[in-house]
């Protein structure tokens, strides 16, 4: 890697020596001599930077990451400005073909590696995307016959969901921006704006606020398609729930969390709904620490329902099979707060806390964002929690 500071790099040299290290400990253990990385998060991770134009939006040029399991990581793109400014990469192999992947540059690049097993590591398995044409891909093995190519989710995975000091910098104010904007969003929303209208709204004071750009807008209203993000153009109406999900980018890292307010008055039952459902996340948050599973808290999460049901409350538990997950770089990934994921939480791990409840017609779905620390948990999404009521 480049020795010297990088004035406008997103991270230290320090720090991306910290995640190479990690990564060449997980590659030893299973004998990988080297991670062939496409996927565009992943290339951000391990590069420090982006050097797409349009991140997943342009799919002309791809670039290629490669970390041996000893010596210098080596790229191959054609936006190498992209990459100089921000990145300590320094063995960086250019090309130039529009129309056909670089199979020869990239093939030669996995030898000057020193291939000792013959086994390079791919992005293959669960919640995994390559950046490169699925045969292209074909292509490379094909022309590397000798190469063994595995599936190496798991290396990517155990590296990414543990967070460092200076992810944690960016998630926080993430969260922050979001909460701030969100605020003023309910400051100004009225019945009869559209959803649409909504969604545009809180991308801009994301922006204002001090946000890069927004991950997404979803408007958990109790209305078919109120979840596709390409926002309706169909009013709100007096009295419905209008829970916004959404979440700032600072720098390369985002956050996921959602805060609901009612158009008008809220009812006695929606008062009750929601705060069934703090009780909930209040309980599974406070089982977070280090070494207690997914499974263990999803657990945690259903028996609460189940308390608040004995007392007569009458409340269903609803959404998606999980109650939570991960969150970083993309708004969902690994691990997933599920009955069937075994993951054993360590500090570093950030993950929200995501139950959600119903009573009736009525449903809430309530989420935050914590980090595992050494003991317990500290709490990221800070934005206030309270049931806002909208006037007319």
């Amino acid at each position: 890697m480049k020795s010297e500071a990088l004035e406008y790099a997103l991270f230290s040299r320090k720090e991306m020596a910290r995640r190479y290290a990690r990564a060449r400990e997980l590659m030893g253990q299973r004998e990988i001599d080297a991670l062939l990385i496409t996927g565009e998060e992943n290339f951000q991770y391990f590069a420090g930077t982006a050097v797409s134009v349009a991140l997943h939006y342009s799919l002309t040029r791809p670039s290629v990451f490669i970390l041996p399991l000893n010596g210098e990581p080596i790229v191959v793109t054609q936006k190498r400005d992209n990459l100089t400014l921000g990145s300590y990469v320094s063995d960086i192999r250019d090309y130039s073909d529009l129309f056909g992947f670089p199979h020869n540059l990239v093939a030669d690049a996995l030898q000057d590696t020193g291939l000792k097993h013959n086994r390079v590591g791919v992005e293959l398995g669960q919640e995994q995307r390559m950046g490169m044409p699925v045969g292209a891909y074909f292509d490379l093995v094909t022309n590397l016959p000798e190469v063994t190519f595995v599936d190496a989710a798991d290396v990517i995975i155990k590296l990414r969901m543990v967070k460092s000091g200076e992810e944690l910098v960016y998630m926080k104010e993430a969260a922050d921006i979001t909460g701030r904007a969100r605020q003023r969003l309910f400051d100004q929303v009225v019945p009869g704006m559209t959803e649409r209208e909504v969604a545009r709204l809180m991308r801009r004071l994301i922006l204002e606020e001090g946000g890069d750009r927004t991950a997404f807008v979803i408007l958990q209203l109790d209305r078919p398609g109120a979840g596709n993000p390409f926002h309706y153009d169909r009013p709100l109406e007096k009295g419905c729930v209008l829970a916004v999900d959404t979440g700032a980018c600072v720098g390369m890292y985002t956050i996921d969390y959602p805060r609901m307010a009612v158009l008008g008055k809220a009812t006695d039952e929606q008062k009750r709904l929601h705060s069934a459902v703090l009780e909930v996340n209040a309980k599974m948050a406070n089982a977070l620490r280090p070494g207690v599973t997914c499974a263990e808290l999803y657990r945690v999460g259903t028996g609460a329902i189940e308390e608040a049901n004995a007392r007569g409350e009458g409340l269903a538990p609803f959404g998606s099979a999980r109650m939570g997950h991960g969150q970083g770089m993309l708004v969902t990934e690994p691990p997933s707060i599920s009955p069937d994921d075994h993951t054993v939480l360590e500090p570093g791990v950030v993950l929200s806390t995501e139950p959600g409840v119903r009573a009736g017609d009525v449903q809430f779905l309530w989420e935050d964002v914590h980090v595992v620390m050494e003991e317990g948990h500290e709490q990221l999404t800070v934005e206030s929690s309270d049931l806002r009521e909208i006037s007319s």
